[in-house]
Order: structure tokens, then C-alpha cells, then sequence
């Protein structure tokens, strides 16, 4: 049995990124294309996840959820189950392609906007040149134009979808779907693929040890700030909840 921790009623699992790449190799290993969702809940979704029912249960019915910000991090502690590790979305993405260019697995890649997906896919290679990655798409497409997508995954039946919409778009979309598609496992990238293309600058190493990346981000992308009001939100439940394992929608 994995440890976890529990954020307001958002099951998390308390893993380092190596346990978490393996995990992934053997839900690819056991899935017989059966999409097993992995999710990477931060504080914007364990707060989301307190107003929208629909969320909150996908987020605890993934097989793997990665913690994914330094939020999640204070509430462990709160809660005396210090996490083992802290798993930006990136980091995880990395550690996924390390293993699967080592296994062989392929991979779809399904979001951004533009060229962006492309630009991340012309990136990675030059990091691991033996990753197969079959496919993309970007992913600002017509509704109409879903079905196409979902068919061109299916021909292809990558190991590995990459779903990068935004949260909790990406998460909907991959339940939503998640009987049809003809993959192992799908997991919610958020905006990894604008960091792995070029268009957002990754925080110097010391703010991302310090965990303030959010920080960074805001700073480049000040559009950013009605979102980023959900932080003192947080943190101000955390810290004066008795019980901080329970959320709207616990039993």
C-alpha cells in the first residue's frame, strides 16, 4: 500500500519522482489499455476540487496523484506526514520520458496552443533521441474535430497520452473520454508543454527549491493573479481547520 496524505478530502500520494516512474511502468505494464488517469493535484485544484463535485471525484478516483506544489507541502506537514518529495508537473513529465525512452514505450502528446506542442516534442528528442513519441495535437480544437482526435490516439495506442488543456479541462476531458481511449495512461500536464517549448522561462534553481515558483510564474504572466488568489485562501484553511483531511464533499 502507498502512503498518502489527505488535503481536504484530495487523496495524494506521499512519493519521491523515481517511486513515481515506477508506478507508471507498471500501471503501463498491468493497464491492457484500459487509461488509467494519473493527476498532479496542487492548491488550485484542491481548492477548485472544494466547489466542483465533478473534479474532486476524478482527482480521487486517478490511480496516481503526484503532489504539485508548496502548498500541498505545508498541508503535509500540518498534518505531521512530511512529503517525501515535491513533483512539479515537469519533473514528473521528465521522469516518464527517461523511463519510457529506456522501455520503449510511445507516447501522444495532446495540447498547447500554435506550434507549441510541436516545438515540445523537437525539444525533448534532443534530450532522450530514442523517444518514440507516434503523434500530436494541439489543443485548442473544435468539438466537432473530438472525435477525429480520439479515433487518430486510438489508431496509434500510445503507452502514454499527455494531456496538457489546463486544469480541470485536461482531467474532464481524459474521464470524460476514458472508456474509449485505447491507451495505458493518461495524465494532465498543465502547462508543461509551455515550459518544454520555450514560451515560459523555468525559475532559477533557487526559487524552485524554495518552492515559489508560483511566484516566478506570476511575475512573467500577471494574468495570472485572480488565480494565484486561492493561495492565502488555502493556506489560511489550512492553518486555522482543526482538521485539514476534510473537504466539502467528505464522507
Amino acid at each position: 500500500m502507498r502512503e498518502t496524505v489527505n488535503i481536504l478530502g484530495v487523496k495524494i500520494d506521499n512519493i519521491t519522482v523515481d517511486e513515481a516512474g515506477e508506478i507508471t511502468k507498471n500501471l503501463i505494464e498491468n493497464s491492457h489499455k484500459t487509461c488509467e488517469l494519473i493527476v498532479a493535484p496542487n492548491v488550485e485544484f484542491i481548492m477548485r476540487a472544494q466547489k466542483d463535485k465533478e473534479f474532486f471525484d476524478i482527482l480521487n478516483s486517478a490511480q496516481l496523484a503526484t503532489p504539485d506544489s508548496i502548498g500541498i507541502e505545508i498541508a503535509a506537514k500540518r498534518q505531521k506526514k512530511p512529503l517525501k518529495q515535491r513533483i512539479p508537473g515537469q519533473m514528473y513529465f521528465r521522469k516518464v520520458l527517461e523511463v519510457g525512452e529506456k522501455e520503449g514505450w510511445t507516447f501522444y502528446l495532446l495540447g498547447g496552443k500554435g506550434d507549441t506542442v510541436k516545438r515540445t516534442i523537437q525539444n525533448v528528442k534532443k534530450i532522450y533521441p530514442n523517444l518514440k513519441i507516434v503523434g500530436s495535437h494541439e489543443g485548442f480544437f473544435e468539438e466537432d474535430s473530438e472525435e477525429e482526435v480520439i479515433e487518430q490516439i486510438n489508431q496509434l495506442q500510445p503507452n502514454v497520452l499527455f494531456v496538457a488543456l489546463g486544469a480541470p479541462a485536461q482531467e474532464k476531458w481524459i474521464a470524460k473520454h476514458k472508456q474509449k481511449l485505447k491507451v495505458d495512461v493518461a495524465a494532465g500536464q498543465g502547462g508543461t508543454f509551455d515550459y518544454e517549448a520555450g514560451n515560459i522561462k523555468r525559475a532559477p534553481r533557487c526559487i524552485q527549491k524554495m518552492g515559489i515558483e508560483w511566484l516566478w510564474r506570476l511575475i512573467l504572466q500577471p494574468t495570472r493573479i485572480r488565480r494565484m488568489a486561492v493561495l492565502p485562501a488555502f493556506l489560511l484553511r489550512i492553518i486555522f481547520t482543526r482538521d485539514t483531511t476534510k473537504g466539502k464533499w467528505s464522507n
